[in-house]
């Protein structure tokens, strides 16, 4: 995988800004308090992992940042601007999310669904193809190793290809945030270093949801841990991944070091029964 620059230009938030603000965030989804008096400051150019267990609020999180989800109090803001109040298009010009569902990929060629993260950029629906969208989305497929599935449509290929093409077309979109939803699920261990290591070389804000603490630990600059819609830890990883902070958010035990030579965290986690052995 080519590990460069797929977004020439990447735009920057206003300067002396937070990228990200979220202030008392609250969700309910049904009868469910799905987030509760979320507070979080992402800075400009940081790496961001969002950790905790299946039903812990982490792509909730992400859908009200991206303003597809309603909170029921609170408020996010993207460079100062509440996001419930900018028009669809401005707030794609500035973040863009990678799902995890790939359905509405369905139907399309690889280069069609990356290219949707153009529709942005342009005049209007119907606006025929730019130079520069056409150079945009064959770096971006070249740079999610893709450029020889360009024609294939989506539905021929792999979950792991398909999660490659929904982050392509993330950054097609050339937003200054970037928010990803899981983006290592169905890779394989090669494309989980390539892409991680890919999104981090860009210099843009990146909030990833993730489910490998370890790998979290090495590649996020900042650790924020969830569990039932609350804050459980947010700070540096060796901090925020210490044996009891793990324990009380996955209920298992952690024996938390470095790496001999490379000095990356290194985190083994069992059962608090006992080894699986």
């Amino acid at each position: 995988m080519l590990v460069g620059h797929p977004i020439p230009n990447a735009p920057a938030g206003p300067c002396n800004l937070p990228a990200v603000v979220v202030e008392r965030l609250t969700c309910r989804l049904g009868d469910r308090e799905a987030l509760s008096g979320i507070d979080l400051v992402v800075d400009a150019g940081s790496f961001v992992a969002v950790l905790g267990p299946n039903g812990s609020g982490k792509t909730t999180l992400l859908r009200c940042m991206a303003g597809l989800q309603a909170p029921s109090a609170g408020h996010v803001r993207i460079d100062g601007d509440d996001v419930s109040r900018l028009a669809p298009a401005v707030l794609a010009r500035r973040l863009a999310l990678q799902a995890q569902d790939t359905d509405a990929a369905l139907g399309f060629t690889v280069r069609e669904v990356v290219g949707m993260g153009r529709l942005a950029h342009r005049a209007g629906f119907f606006a025929g193809e730019t130079a520069r969208d056409a150079a945009t989305i064959d770096r971006c497929l070249s740079a999610l190793d893709l450029t020889g599935f360009a024609k294939r449509p989506v539905e021929t290929l792999s979950g792991g290809e398909r999660q490659r093409v929904m982050i392509a077309r993330a950054l097609a979109q050339e937003p200054s945030i970037l928010l990803l939803d899981e983006p290592t699920n169905h890779l394989d261990i090669r494309h989980q270093f390539s892409v991680l290591r890919l999104v981090r070389s860009l210099g843009l804000t990146v909030i990833a949801t993730l489910h490998d603490v370890e790998l979290a630990g090495r590649v996020a600059d900042r650790v924020v841990l969830l569990r039932e819609g609350r804050v459980i830890a947010d700070g540096v990883p060796p901090a925020a991944l210490s044996p009891a902070v793990i324990r009380e958010v996955y209920g298992v035990s952690a024996v938390v070091d470095r790496q001999p030579g490379t000095g990356q965290i290194r985190i083994d986690l069992q059962p608090l029964d006992g080894a699986l052995t």
